[in-house]
């Protein structure tokens, strides 16, 4: 039986630990060089590590990056904390969160080959090598979904997907871009 790309994935996502997906054409995302600049001025992370601007590209090529495929998987994962103004409790569920999106990642890689995968942004190593060594561990880097200049908020109201919980609940966007 030969199945499309949408029904392979939906044959291994339970396999994971997401909480909602939903499938996307590159043309239902929703692009803003706009975005960029909350990268530029509200982030600490801007111009301090492998995974963030400006060292990805610049907004024109992330974006062009980003062109290369015609598919994307958006994915959340859930997480109950004690409140989401716990620092340390959204922290884990962050860390726990990208282990999902890196091993959801290797498995699309498995099916159709190069991904290109944007997250919440790195969290693999403590203190990131930037810029006085390369990256440690460059096969586990992804960098945020912003970056790439992606309104993820209203990518994923136009998707369906809820992202509105209480204040003990705190939700995580991925997405994985690839090729059928």
């Amino acid at each position: 039986m030969n199945l499309n790309p949408t029904e392979r994935i939906d044959n291994f996502i339970a396999d994971f630990p997401v909480c909602e997906y939903v499938h996307l054409n590159r043309s239902d995302l929703v692009f803003s060089e706009k975005v960029r600049f909350i990268c530029e001025t509200e982030c600490s992370r801007y111009g301090h590590s492998w995974a963030c601007p400006p060292v990805i590209g610049t907004i024109t090529e992330c974006m062009e990056r980003c062109k290369r495929f015609s598919h994307a998987l958006l994915f959340t994962t859930a997480a109950d904390v004690p409140d989401i103004a716990d620092f340390q409790g959204c922290l884990n569920a962050r860390r726990d969160h990208e282990q999902v999106s890196l091993e959801l990642t290797r498995r699309m890689q498995e099916e159709f080959g190069e991904t290109l995968t944007l997250t919440t942004g790195c969290m693999t190593c403590d203190t990131c090598a930037y810029p006085d060594s390369p990256c440690r561990h460059p096969e586990q880097r992804f960098a945020t979904i912003e970056s790439h200049g992606i309104l993820i908020m209203q990518t994923a109201a136009e998707a369906g997907l809820s992202y509105n919980f209480d204040g003990h609940t705190v939700i995580y966007f991925s997405l994985i871009f690839y090729n059928a």
